[in-house]
């Protein structure tokens, strides 16, 4: 389950990206991020997300990570995207239909809901079979329509029509939150692929190391910040074991009624508690041994150079943004 985690995770390449300053990475996506906000053009989103592509594909990096960083969001993405499509009217109108809602529609949707929670529980692990028994009951309710039999007059009784319109404008909408969605994703899925947790934490140092002109105390704001992506993956796998040995014991964290649930939760939400404090308690008498002293300055193993390279593509990146405000505060649809 652990090798499902891909934030905070570190994929070891010796490719150009790898080599590159973490405080390139960190303004260059940071500016990257500002530019695809800006942009608004259809065309210009499926470039930019085409030249991440080719990006991504010179780290030397497996393109599956990135695309299963897309599993948390699939749901949201996807509901945004019809939500779009479904009641947007802007554009010429491409498509237009209409829905009858009456009691055996009702009644066939039921059966399908029923044949695909008793497939969930018959075969977990089969996805593709419980898609192939909604088939196959989808088309054998269809079969009994086909012959036109007597089902009466009160389940084919209207309750209500909705007249669904697509329109070019909506389909073009969702295409831009897809590309622009997947495009950040991508972009800052690859700064935590490509560059350790202890090299962010000194760039984000370096970064902020005028304020200490002012009396704050960048290296332990830098130091939470690499803790925390540190163990956010062992916390969630610590989760994860914590799931599979409740479910060994018989609890059902997906079939459950609300109130057990809850107390499910609540039985995971404890043992978590207890393991990111002994953790936490772990981790502060570590450091307190080997002299840690938060107001101290230190010196670090790691010594971050910025080179020529780092230069060349941070003027580039500027450079784009610069581009892209200048574009379109002129005027140009971008």
């Amino acid at each position: 389950m652990g090798n499902k985690i891909i934030f905070g995770r570190y994929h070891n390449s010796n490719s150009w990206f790898h080599r590159l300053d973490p405080r390139t990475k960190l303004v260059g996506i940071f500016f990257l991020m500002i530019a695809l906000f800006i942009v608004n053009n259809l065309w210009v989103l499926l470039g930019a997300f085409g030249a991440i592509l080719l990006l991504i594909l010179t780290t030397k990096t497996p393109i599956l990570s990135f695309l299963r960083s897309l599993k948390g969001i699939a749901f949201i993405l996807l509901f945004t995207v019809s939500f779009q499509i479904i009641f947007s009217r802007k554009g010429e109108m491409l498509w237009k239909g209409e829905f009858t809602l009456d009691l055996l529609r009702i009644l066939i949707v039921v059966i399908l809901l029923v044949l695909f929670i008793f497939s969930k529980r018959l075969l977990p692990k089969a996805r593709m079979m419980q898609f192939l028994v909604i088939v196959i009951g989808f088309f054998l309710l269809q079969y009994f329509k086909v012959f036109d039999l007597d089902f009466g007059n009160f389940l084919t009784k209207n309750i209500a029509t909705y007249k669904i319109k697509i329109y070019d404008g909506g389909l073009y909408t969702s295409l831009k939150i897809v590309l622009r969605v997947m495009s950040i994703l991508f972009i800052s899925s690859l700064l935590t692929l490509t560059t350790k947790p202890e090299e962010i934490t000194l760039g984000i140092e370096k970064l902020l190391s005028p304020l200490a002109k002012l009396k704050v105390n960048v290296s332990t704001f830098a130091m939470m910040i690499s803790i925390a992506l540190r163990y956010i993956p062992t916390l969630i796998v610590q989760a994860n074991k914590i799931l599979r040995s409740q479910a060994s014991r018989g609890v059902d964290f997906g079939e459950a009624k609300l109130s057990e649930k809850i107390k499910q939760i609540i039985s995971l939400l404890v043992p978590m508690f207890v393991i990111a404090y002994n953790q936490a308690e772990d981790l502060a008498n570590a450091m307190e041994a080997r002299g840690y002293v938060p107001q101290n300055k230190r010196s670090s193993i790691n010594v971050i150079k910025f080179k020529f390279i780092d230069g060349l593509i941070l003027i580039l990146i500027v450079g784009l943004l610069v581009t892209t405000i200048t574009l379109k505060a002129i005027g140009y649809a971008i």
